[in-house]
């Protein structure tokens, strides 16, 4: 695993040829809502009797909501009307994309590559962020949960992208910031890209070994637009 952040990898490699296509997270990622998140799971789980500090998003936060759900013991039965309540929470509020997202996009789109969006987020939602926040002419494919039958990290929904822009896994990298987005990658075949986000998991994400550790977003596009990257580890 190399990292980068001014430029300091460990080892080199040229990366992925040709890199034909760039594709991301959402939350986390390209969008500042880890804040934003907590607030909407304290509220759920205090109208069930669920205490929900920052130590305990800490250590239940997945991009997979109904794992979180399993750790803090809320009962299945209630699993429905939460994600109803956690929406109607979340449209109250307003993410924001990351500094340098839309830049960052517009300067990898430039380089002739494709990008593309694979997020656990429902559809409904995404729409609407991506429309709040003028960015939906920035992928040529989104992905979301309803589009797939499986989640992060099962590969499903990255290769679900790849095939709808016509993009082989080798020729792709894929930029998230939890543990479960650099497991998709590396199952489909792409090149992985951990960014540190706002989300509690930065430790969770570097064990995941990612091919590439970027400090922030500009740093991993950075990375993405030099003539080399860091040799892929896999895991080893």
């Amino acid at each position: 695993m190399g990292t980068i952040g001014n430029f300091r990898p460990e080892t080199l490699d040229l990366r992925p040829r040709p890199l034909r296509a760039v594709l991301f997270d959402w939350d986390g990622t390209l969008v500042d809502s880890a804040e934003v998140s907590f607030r909407c799971y304290a509220q759920v789980f205090g109208a069930y009797g669920i205490a929900f500090d920052r130590a305990r998003f800490a250590a239940t936060y997945s991009p997979d909501w109904y794992q979180t759900y399993e750790a803090v013991a809320l009962p299945r039965e209630h699993w429905s009307a939460a994600d109803a309540r956690w929406v109607e929470l979340y449209g109250e509020e307003r993410a924001e994309l990351l500094p340098g997202a839309g830049d960052g996009l517009a300067r990898l789109r430039a380089a002739g590559l494709a990008t593309a969006l694979v997020t656990s987020g429902s559809r409904p939602r995404i729409d609407r962020e991506l429309a709040a926040l003028g960015a939906a002419g920035l992928f040529e494919c989104v992905v979301c949960c309803e589009d797939v039958s499986s989640r992060k990290p099962d590969p499903a929904p990255l290769l679900l992208a790849l095939e709808r822009i016509g993009v082989e896994p080798a020729a792709a990298a894929y930029v998230g910031d939890s543990p479960e987005d650099i497991l998709m990658a590396r199952a489909a075949g792409a090149f992985a890209l951990g960014i540190e986000g706002g989300f509690p998991n930065r430790e969770a994400l570097r064990a995941s070994k990612p091919d590439l550790l970027a400090v922030d977003l500009a740093s991993a596009i950075d990375g993405l637009l030099v003539e080399q990257m860091p040799k892929r580890s896999r895991g080893e």
